[in-house]
């Protein structure tokens, strides 16, 4: 080889990595398997010219010009169309995220069941003192305000909220006996069922519809469950026809529901750039894989010096309208 000679094969070398180079980020940037599959073969025809200097490196200088130009332009075009829509669901991602952040430092979920634990003792030591109100008549100084702090602190994190007709459903009784005074109203059958079960009750769930909140026990070591209407300070026992479609299950912090849904949705956002980058338009689909069988064809390179780039199958491509996808 001549000088000369060597620096056009070192300058068309150098201009074929770089082409190969573009292509491997925009591979990586779309994740297509044809388009990969593009990458390695358009690789395997780089090596083949950059170790074997015998070729005409003038066939790879056309088969870039003809080929890989056209394939990148079309591919950049693709890319920066589908950059801002990316973008836009990364930021919609990166503020989720950082709301979740934000919450995950507030929230209150991890110590609710213990303070929700001390609650119920604290409500059976006041249901004992209400019982020796009623079968004693005993001047206790008895005062709502810790049963009262209580829900006024976590229902408006913890409660849940349901709508009008299940809260009516819920607070519902039958028309038995009640023991009633300035205090409380609260069932006769009630309160005798916990003054044998020694008041031992433990916290189930609290409601709420807008500011009307109620509590729901449960007997321990028993199936027995009661209604505490915290408003009206009444207690009466629940039935199946009460919490018919209603959910009793344990409290969770609005907070961390907040948190569940921001992540949910971040997931699905991900998806979304997952498949904004990888799913291409049919057109350009189709125009690729018949790009990726034409420069896998074993006589292609023979064929290069009689391919006229003006019948370029790829050019084609670059008249797609990309914003239109």
């Amino acid at each position: 080889m001549h000088q000369e000679d060597d620096e056009t094969f070192i300058q068309i070398i150098n201009e074929s990595k770089k082409k190969l180079q573009t292509l491997k980020i925009l591979s990586n940037f779309f994740n297509n398997p044809v388009l990969i599959a593009v990458l390695i073969r358009t690789k395997v025809i780089h090596n083949l010219f950059e170790n074997n200097k015998n070729l005409d490196i003038h066939k790879l200088d056309l088969f870039h010009i003809q080929y890989t130009k056209s394939l990148i332009d079309l591919f950049q075009k693709l890319k920066k169309s589908k950059e801002q829509s990316y973008l836009l669901l990364s930021d919609e991602i990166y503020i989720n995220d950082d709301f979740i952040s934000k919450l995950k430092s507030e929230i209150e979920a991890g110590f609710f069941s213990d303070v929700a634990f001390s609650h119920a003792k604290n409500l059976s030591i006041k249901i004992e003192q209400l019982y020796k109100i009623f079968a004693f008549d005993d001047s206790i100084n008895f005062r709502w305000n810790e049963i009262n702090e209580f829900s006024s602190r976590r229902a408006s994190e913890f409660y849940r909220e349901i709508g009008k007709e299940k809260f009516e459903q819920i607070s519902l009784h039958e028309s038995d006996p009640i023991y009633e005074n300035s205090l409380v109203k609260i069932e006769k059958k009630l309160l005798g069922k916990l003054n044998i079960h020694k008041f031992r009750i433990k916290f189930a769930c609290g409601i709420k519809h807008e500011n009307e909140i109620a509590e729901v026990y449960e007997f321990i070591d028993s199936n027995y469950k009661f209604i505490f209407n915290v408003n009206e300070k009444s207690f009466y026992f629940l039935n199946d026809a009460n919490t018919k479609g209603i959910d009793l299950s344990k409290n969770k912090s609005m907070k961390a529901q907040i948190i569940e849904d921001l992540q949910a949705k971040n997931n699905k956002l991900k998806e979304q750039q997952v498949n904004l980058k990888t799913q291409l338009p049919k057109d350009v689909e189709q125009v690729l894989e018949s790009y990726a069988v034409k420069i896998s064809d074993v006589e292609f390179l023979n064929d290069l010096q009689n391919v006229d780039e003006q019948t370029n199958i790829l050019k084609a491509m670059l008249n797609i309208n990309i914003n239109s996808k």
